[in-house]
């Protein structure tokens, strides 16, 4: 009975800690260190750095084919440059986890594969400096639209602070990425069609980024313990909000309008659709399950396990250069 009473009054503790935690933050408070948090506050903010040191790693696997067949040196040198970045970016979120006790040598060496939590846009080969200038045009200003948003938002001040040259550099790389694609849109037939096929590729994919749409949402921790400032829907608008008129200036064919009824920018599909892996294209017109999406996704990219396989028994080396 006593041990009974004592546990219930620990539970009725949590409780009011986690309460008072949460209306701490709804009042704006800017959490310093690992004694103010929660186990679940501290289990959301883990999580969620994790997830982008991961992303960030897997720049390396994704680039590489661009950077062993960049047609310039000074092409070369900016995909070097681009990568050295996001390995900086990787670095500084998982020199954060130590801090909560996890070990960054294991967790790039030592997981699985499998374990690593990246998403299907960041497990493509991008394979040449074109392909890879698109990436940086949908895909980094998808990754910047949430780092940025991390940034104002976040109600762990040291994440916070440490977003300040994360996003100053991917702003950079989103900004390279445009001026290059309208570039060799303008340079010749060929590349164009080279563009439109990459941009036909990445877009469906950069759209995901954001995850499922909020009605699907079954925990919002994210937002309720103030990590993130934006859901999934609010950040995808504000991803379309950049990239539709970018592309629609340029002149590059993209599945997504502006909708005048809704008075906003939207998809031209609705989520989600099939990918059809003999062809290497989407299908819009077949639609599939979220069970069938969420199986596409666990399976992952075709260079994931590759790519941090390689990684994991250091066989980069003089083959970047």
């Amino acid at each position: 009975m006593k041990e009974e009473l004592l546990e219930q009054g620990a539970m009725r503790d949590e409780e009011i800690r986690e309460r008072s935690l949460q209306l701490r933050l709804r009042a704006g408070h800017q959490i310093e260190s690992e004694e103010e948090m929660t186990p679940r506050y501290r289990e959301v903010l883990v999580q969620t750095m994790l997830i982008a040191a991961d992303l960030e790693l897997m720049t390396l696997p994704s680039y590489f084919g661009a950077l062993c067949n960049a047609p310039t040196l000074d092409d070369k040198i900016s995909v070097a440059s681009a990568i050295q970045d996001e390995m900086g970016h990787a670095q500084v979120m998982y020199r954060m986890l130590e801090d909560f006790g996890m070990d960054a040598q294991e967790l790039i060496m030592g997981r699985p594969p499998e374990a690593f939590k990246s998403f299907e846009l960041i497990e493509q080969d991008c394979g040449d400096y074109i392909t890879c200038v698109v990436m940086m045009a949908l895909g980094d200003r998808a990754g910047y639209t949430t780092t940025r948003d991390l940034e104002a938002n976040c109600s762990f001040g040291p994440y916070t602070r440490s977003l300040r040259k994360v996003n100053y550099e991917e702003r950079f790389h989103v900004t390279h990425g445009e001026r290059w694609v309208r570039h060799f849109w303008n340079h010749s037939p060929r590349t164009r069609e080279r563009v439109q096929a990459a941009v036909d590729l990445l877009f469906p994919m950069a759209a995901s980024w954001f995850g499922t749409p909020d009605s699907m949402k079954k925990r919002t921790d994210q937002l309720t313990y103030r990590i993130r400032g934006l859901s999934n829907d609010e950040l995808r608008q504000q991803w379309l909000n950049e990239v539709v008129p970018f592309c629609e200036s340029v002149g590059i064919r993209i599945p997504a309008h502006f909708d005048t009824t809704e008075g906003r920018y939207v998809l031209s599909y609705e989520e989600p659709i099939a990918w059809d892996a003999e062809a290497r294209q989407w299908n819009y017109e077949n639609r599939i399950t979220w069970p069938e999406k969420f199986a596409h996704w666990k399976k992952g990219g075709p260079i994931k396990r590759a790519g941090l396989e390689r990684i994991q028994n250091e066989r980069w080396g003089a083959a970047l250069w």
